[in-house]
Parts: C-alpha cells; structure tokens; sequence
C-alpha cells in the first residue's frame, strides 16, 4: 500500500511456487515497513532476509517477534504490537485489532492429504512441514489502515473474533480467499459482519503446494453482487496498482 512516497508491506513472502509472478526478496527490501497478521510461515519465513536488505521496521504480536529474532532478524528492526495499539506511519493511521485464524474443515484437510500432488510437490511438503513447525501462529491480528476519508480493513486470514469491535464505516475490506472447502458461503459471513463499500481479494494463488491451490475468485464475486449489489469486488492482477478513491 502506498500514498505521497509511503510505503507498508502487510505480511510479504515469497513463494516456493516459482510457476507463479511474485516480487523478490531485493524488491521487498526497497519497499516500507512491514506489518504481519501473524505468525505461519508462509507469512514470515523471508522477513528477517526483507529486513538486512533494508532500513525498514516489521511490526508484529510478541510471540511472532521473538521468533523473527531467533530466525537472524535485528531486534532494532522488529516492533511488538499488541491489539488496541495505534501507529502512525507517514499519512497511514493503523489501528490494531484482535483477529483470528480460519478453521480449516475436514474436507478440505482430506482432499489435500488424498491428492496427487502430495507426491509432485514432495519436496516442497516437507519443507513446508520443517518452517511450520519454526513458525508458530502466535496472537492473530487484523489492520485498521486510515488514510484522510479512506478506511481499510485488512485480514490475513478469513476469519474474525466474535468478541471483538470492528468498524462498521470501511471503504476497503481486504478479504484472503483460502482454506475451506465452503468458501463461498463462509467468506460471505464477514461481508455481511463488516458490510465494506468494496472488497479487495488476496491470499488466492497457490504459493505453497501442496498445501494450497488456485482459487477461482469468479464465483464468490458473482456471489457478492447478487446478495449485496452496492458492494464492488476486485481481483487483483500481479503487477498491476489499484487507487482507492484516489489512493495511489
């Protein structure tokens, strides 16, 4: 996200998919200070390389910042936030909120066990299953980005908590579409609790096979604008900017 020559980086990584467009590690490092939802390695596992390219901070629950420092991150670059915190950064106000991850259903679980592609993409399970195990999940968290009139609301995973008070004026819903089986309808649950102007989508490509695949965004989107017709849904491009309400 950039406004006026600012940058933030909200939970970087790169891919052991190399089929798929992504932007380096050297790319990443030019970019602004980093802020991550939490601690899963497939949100992490490049950050402490991001941060000895570069002068910038990553902002991140305590659990999360431990395990940045003992994975070779400076402990001047790495910032511990907790829910209920506020940090200004350039023209961007972020408000810290307290998230949750998604439950992944059963059936979702046995159809990637149950798969081919365990055996294609062996290598990359098992070195999937070695940064698991180095990256726990540690507290959840969810952004509240401000910008003059522009609210945004970003998940890294699609989940929230029930006991917790999210804004109910966002312009911007950042929506990770990934892990369920159900996603239409599942996903559909936190359009209806946020009720954004518009809904930005991520997390859909497959990074990380064979625990991940591609999702087709197309019937989720055509899902959102039968149930609520006033509210705009993108699916992004890589490499391509999306200004919102005149947000460059």
């Amino acid at each position: 996200m950039s406004h006026a020559g600012h940058r933030i980086l909200f939970d970087p990584f790169v891919p052991m998919n190399t089929n798929i467009q992504y932007t380096s590690v050297q790319e990443l490092a030019q970019m602004g200070d980093i802020f991550i939802t939490h601690g899963h390695f497939d949100h992490i596992i490049r950050v402490p390389e991001v941060l000895a390219l570069g002068k910038s901070k990553v902002h991140c629950s305590a659990e999360t910042a431990q395990q940045l420092i003992r994975a070779g991150a400076s402990a001047e670059q790495v910032v511990s936030i907790n829910p209920g915190d506020t940090i200004s950064h350039g023209p961007f106000t972020i408000r810290v909120h307290k998230g949750q991850h998604i439950k992944n259903d059963l059936q979702l679980v046995l159809k990637t066990i149950f798969n081919r592609r365990i055996v294609s993409h062996y290598k990359e399970l098992i070195n999937i299953v070695k940064a698991h195990k180095k990256c726990p999940q540690g507290q959840v968290l969810v952004y509240e980005i401000s910008l003059d009139n522009i609210k945004i609301l970003h998940l890294g995973s699609l989940n929230l908590c029930s006991d917790e008070e999210y804004p109910q004026d966002v312009n911007v819903l950042c929506l990770p579409l990934q892990g369920r089986s159900d996603l239409l309808t599942y996903a559909l649950v936190f359009v209806e609790k946020i009720k954004p102007q518009s809904i930005f989508l991520h997390h859909f490509d497959d990074a990380f096979p064979p625990i991940s695949s591609t999702i087709d965004c197309n019937p989720f989107a055509d899902l959102v604008r039968r149930s609520y017709p006033s509210i705009a849904v993108t699916i992004p491009e890589y490499g391509i900017s999306y200004p919102v309400q005149g947000m460059q």
